[in-house]
């Protein structure tokens, strides 16, 4: 899966979680609140991924594959 395809996945999945995915992004948001890598931009109001660009609400649910966590942090 490419990174755009994972992308849109993501988004997808966030605005409709199963209960199998709200538990994955809830495990991979505990692991992102302490990430040196989370940064927040006041002007929108919004936790991203410094590594990535990736804004966290979304990007904690990424499929497995190629666009996890660039840092290797999640498990999943």
């Amino acid at each position: 899966m490419n990174k755009l395809v994972g992308i849109a996945k993501a988004w997808i999945i966030a605005a409709n979680p199963n209960p199998e995915q709200k538990l994955l992004a809830e495990s991979r948001t505990s692991v992102c609140s302490a990430c040196p890598h989370k940064a927040y931009n006041e002007t929108i109001d919004l936790y991203y991924c410094s590594l990535c660009g990736c804004p966290l609400s979304k990007k904690i649910f990424s499929p497995s594959g190629p666009n996890e966590c660039p840092d290797k942090r999640w498990e999943n």
